[in-house]
């Protein structure tokens, strides 16, 4: 990735011609550990759940075991040198180093092996992830992957600054606001400001703030989808008897299920009357905007590409959340997403994003999904990937043929500032559903919310 002054956003992709790339490839062989494109590293003498104690093979995996379980992360440093040793660590890097965008590392444990893949998100969102999945897997079993097609072509051009599907005032000071999201003033900010130290300094300081995984078994989350759907019959009867005109039945997906039981664990904290701003992660692929359509041409035949983008809820009290019942609160997170993600909502808010944070020419202005003394959370859900599909079977080195499984799914964020209340819903494997969190001890350890369930703590080693 370079800088550019003739791309609208300031930066372009560079690709390897065939002779570069052999190149490149002989460079590599050379190359120290931290700079390969693609690092192997033998941790063999030590089991996977020695990393990350949630982790396990075998009928005594906590998968099989502990039902309901949240899970230390591994430690920073082991973390760091067994997932992302090899990979960028700031966007400043990738500019100006000749490194790829993405880089791939291979842990080797006594009992699994952790296949890590580094990416900024400027290559794309999670579907430019399962596409090199799909192309290493496909690789393995003796077929080539998909090629790279319309590479250069950027599906949302139109929209920024002087495109024809821009907003009418994408180009003024002020452009409209996307629901639920602000601009801040001077008045916002110095509450921000006052906002951010109580938060950081004194109610939940950042030492107290951590990584953590939960994992929901299918049995549990089954009955979850179960009990939301009598809510919403029970509501439904309520709403007849009432003589509300209801047209259908009330339905919810898994998604909606999830995300509020999610919900009503990480707000089970906060004094009853605090505002909550919760937001989700809309993919423009399904969810296009105005003058797009889904599953057409109008999108490039490749994924490499962002697609996705933050979804404002409506704006709720703490305690309102915790007493609606799952499927009542299902149905808000899903009508919530419905009403933010109309075709015209879409192209407001993709418009709003690139006049604020176009690379090239950002406006530096301040701007969020809430009021600045809210509290947010943010949900983004990977299920759609289907990571446990993926086959690695031929990669195995001891040639038994024996099919690989997946365990588990890892992930951690580089970010500039706080990782707090950022959750990731990353899919599904070995019988449940992972969940990756970011919060304070305060949520952690709740009686009402994630407090109640079994802690599988990081046995820590001594560095003597």
């Amino acid at each position: 990735m370079r800088r550019s002054k003739e791309a609208p956003s300031g930066l372009v992709y560079h690709s390897f011609t065939p002779k570069g790339l052999a190149k490149h490839l002989e460079k590599q062989k050379t190359a120290p550990d931290h700079l390969k494109d693609f690092f192997c590293l033998d941790e063999s003498h030590r089991s996977i759940t020695d990393y990350c104690p949630g982790v396990g093979v075998g009928p005594k995996a906590p998968t099989k075991t502990q039902g309901i379980f949240v899970s230390d992360a591994a430690d920073h440093e082991d973390e760091q040198r067994c997932t992302g040793f090899n990979g960028i660590k700031s966007m400043e890097d990738l500019i100006q180093s000749n490194r790829p965008i993405t880089t791939v590392q291979v842990t080797r444990f006594s009992d699994a092996t952790l296949i890590t893949i580094s990416a900024s998100h400027a290559l794309g969102d999670l579907f430019a992830i399962k596409a090199i999945f799909q192309g290493w897997a496909s690789s393995l079993h003796g077929n080539p992957p998909a090629p790279f097609e319309e590479l250069g072509r950027d599906p949302f051009k139109a929209y920024g600054p002087g495109g024809h599907l821009a907003t009418d005032d994408v180009l003024s000071d002020s452009p409209s606001l996307p629901p639920g999201w602000r601009v801040y003033g001077a008045l916002d900010k110095a509450r921000m400001l006052s906002n951010t130290m109580w938060d950081f300094k004194i109610a939940y300081p950042e030492k107290t703030v951590s990584p953590k995984y939960v994992f929901l078994p299918y049995a549990k989350m089954e009955s979850l989808e179960a009990t939301a759907k009598l809510d919403l019959a029970k509501l439904e009867e309520r709403q007849k008897q009432e003589g509300v005109d209801v047209k259908g039945s009330l339905n919810v997906g898994r998604s909606n299920v999830f995300y509020a039981w999610l919900l009503k664990h990480n707000h089970a904290h906060l004094p009853r009357d605090k505002m909550c701003a919760p937001v989700t992660i809309s993919n423009l692929r399904v969810k296009p905007p105005a003058g797009m359509k889904a599953r057409s041409n109008d999108f490039p035949n490749n994924p490499w590409y962002g697609g996705t983008t933050v979804v404002a809820l409506p704006y709720i009290k703490a305690g309102e959340l915790m007493d609606m019942p799952l499927g009542e609160l299902a149905l808000y997170i899903r009508d919530g997403t419905e009403a933010a993600t109309t075709p015209e909502n879409v192209r407001r808010l993709l418009s709003f994003k690139i006049h604020h944070d176009l690379w090239a020419r950002p406006s530096g202005k301040i701007y969020f999904w809430s009021p600045p003394d809210y509290r947010w959370s943010g949900l983004s859900d990977w299920r759609l990937i289907k990571f446990h599909d993926f086959d690695m079977t031929p990669a195995r080195l001891d040639g038994t043929g024996e099919e690989v499984g997946l365990s588990a799914i890892n992930c951690h964020m580089l970010l500039a500032g706080s990782q707090r209340y950022r959750w990731v819903c990353m899919g599904e494997a070995d019988g449940g559903i992972w969940v990756y969190g970011v919060t304070s001890e305060a949520e952690w350890k709740h009686p009402r919310g994630f407090g109640q369930y079994t802690h599988l703590k990081k046995q820590r080693t001594s560095k003597l």
